[in-house]
């Protein structure tokens, strides 16, 4: 049997059609344009599909939680690229900041992502 990146049992728990929502996760770098300015620039690291959830309003209210703390979950098949917290995450054009990262069970075959919407 050959080994592969994922096992079988692991693949058994993967639900494909819950990655439904597609996403792009994005950096942002300082590079200079051919005058020599600098010029701040979007690069995309990743663009996938993603399981979103997001945190209910009754869920903070129970939990005494402040409105503006509010995340929405993206768990996406885990990445051969690094994603890193000092990346931006798009959805449905709107920008999150990427607050948390979960390699789940440490099996590395899905990650979960723990953003916050930016807001103007």
């Amino acid at each position: 049997m050959s080994s592969s990146r994922y096992s079988l049992e692991s693949l058994k728990q993967i639900n494909a059609g819950n990655f439904n929502k597609k996403i792009t996760i994005y950096e942002v770098v300082e590079t200079k344009d051919d005058d020599g300015f600098p010029v701040i620039q979007e690069v995309e690291v990743l663009r996938c599909h993603a399981k979103v959830k997001t945190t209910r309003g009754f869920t903070l209210i129970a939990n005494d939680s402040d409105f503006e703390k509010a995340y929405t979950n993206f768990t996406i098949r885990y990445p051969k690229v690094e994603i890193t917290r000092k990346m931006l995450l798009k959805f449905k054009n709107k920008t999150y900041t990427i607050e948390y990262l979960n390699n789940v069970d440490e099996a590395n075959v899905e990650l979960e992502i723990q953003a916050k919407e930016v807001t103007q």
